[in-house]
């Protein structure tokens, strides 16, 4: 057998012909191919680069209702043929699932726009030349700039393809770039540490406004103290909402919910929030980092509202959750060509409320208002658990009074759901597929 490495699309059709060869009932296989380049720079030399290529293949594949999974990073015949082989042989030791593959179909004509052809050909030089202009802009904006221990930037791109044993034949492409500055600040014993980021599709970002936007998150919370620990009235940033609610995703899966491990389980049409809160997934909007038109299952892709008016509609089923259930996939089943398949969300959306930011700020005489989140091993998606490092501001009469620092916030997040008040008409505007304005919550225990 030949030792040639084959093209993806050529070692995709081998695998699926060895596949139905082999006598498997049914089957779906993944190929995938990525390429990323990247560096850092520290006082205006290169410190590091990074290129890298990946690729790999990956079947499932089922012996009568038993699955069988294997994978390879090698596309030589005798890779897969033994891929082929070792799937086969998995079958014997996997339980029964009841699983149906999806038929093929025709994909909604949207253009995603995730594939920008000239950001394949942005170079290290390039990159190293905006890297050494953002360097140059950021301590001339404030004399307390002490460091810069992190500036970088970096692009990716990628193809993957599914094909079944029903005739899904699926390909997508897409590529994205980004680069950023972490500066510390410092304010005679204190330093404080400021990071900004700017993503997407396109390579035209402005090197000014990143690096004044870092100065502005490390100088911001210079002088911070402690709270005194009690109950106060929360705002979260909407630089950091996302990243509280993004790790509590999971109980909105179904397969966490016939695990046990979520407490939303038999929540269906009941309310879990105020009457105005909103959440779906959205995997059709053009340039953001989650969309797709199909999932790694070959299930089409659709806007699902997950919850409407603070009532539960439903979960987010894969293939496998939801034959448990007779139900229909919602098209958000979640897998790479090496591993079994999971659930996830496309994009992550609660949409923008009316108020605006000053509006929330305003709304109790004091509150704190968070604008940076510390860890999360102290946050549990199964219990609902928060404990979590915050720093941000106290603010009195909608006014911020001085910086915080050095506490803990904690609480739950399903009784934080139903005590949320409203939300502002602003998301961030970072290149991620987790939205969520600026929230005001009615109390959350602050701990100095």
């Amino acid at each position: 057998m030949s030792a040639e490495s084959m093209k993806p699309e050529e070692a995709l059709a081998f695998l699926c012909d060895e596949t139905r060869k082999i006598g498997a009932d049914a089957f779906d296989a993944l190929a995938g191919e990525s390429e990323s380049l990247g560096l850092e720079l520290f006082e205006g030399k290169v410190k590091s680069t990074e290129i890298s290529h990946s690729r790999g293949l990956g079947v499932r594949l089922f012996r009568g209702k038993r699955p069988g999974y294997a994978f390879t990073e090698r596309f030589t015949a005798d890779a897969i043929l033994q891929t082929v082989r070792d799937a086969w042989s998995h079958t014997r030791l996997t339980d029964e699932v009841n699983i149906t593959l999806p038929q093929a179909q025709t994909l909604p004509a949207i253009d995603l726009k995730s594939l920008d052809p000239a950001l394949e050909k942005v170079s290290m030089e390039e990159m190293k030349v905006f890297c050494l202009e953002l360097e140059a802009q950021v301590k001339p904006l404030d004399e307390r700039i002490d460091n810069i221990p992190y500036l970088g930037a970096g692009r990716s791109s990628g193809r993957t393809w599914i094909r079944n044993s029903l005739g899904v034949d699926y390909s997508a492409r897409g590529a994205s770039i980004s680069a950023g500055v972490g500066v510390t600040a410092a304010q005679g014993e204190q330093k404080k540490m400021g990071a900004f980021n700017r993503g997407g599709r396109h390579f035209g970002f402005d090197a000014s406004e990143i690096a004044r936007r870092a100065v502005e998150r490390a100088v911001e919370l210079l002088g911070a103290e402690p709270l005194p620990s009690g109950n106060y009235p929360i705002v979260f940033s909407n630089r950091v909402a996302p990243q509280l609610f993004g790790m509590f995703s999971s109980p909105f899966f179904a397969d966490a919910v016939q695990k046990g491990q979520s407490r939303l389980a038999g929540k269906i049409g009941q309310r879990i929030a105020p009457a105005f809160f909103q959440l779906s997934s959205q995997p059709h909007l053009p340039e953001w980092p989650g969309s797709h038109l199909f999932d790694s299952e070959g299930v089409a892709t659709r806007p699902l509202p997950i919850v409407e008016n603070g009532v539960l509609l439903t979960y987010l089923y894969n293939l496998e959750s939801a034959a448990k259930e007779g139900v229909a996939p919602t098209g958000t089943g979640s897998r790479g060509y090496s591993g079994k398949a999971g659930t996830g969300f496309a994009n992550y959306v609660i949409p923008q409320g009316s108020s605006r930011l000053e509006d929330l700020l305003a709304a109790y005489p004091r509150c704190f208002y968070v604008v940076k989140l510390e860890g999360g091993s102290g946050c549990s998606s199964v219990s609902g658990e928060i404990s979590i490092g915050a720093q941000g501001f106290l603010v009195e009469g909608g006014q911020k009074v001085r910086p915080v620092d050095r506490v803990t916030l904690s609480g739950n997040f399903f009784e934080f759901l139903q005590g949320i008040e409203a939300f502002s008409d602003s998301w961030s505007d970072s290149f991620s597929s987790v939205k969520v304005p600026d929230t005001l919550v009615k109390t959350m225990t602050v701990s100095g």
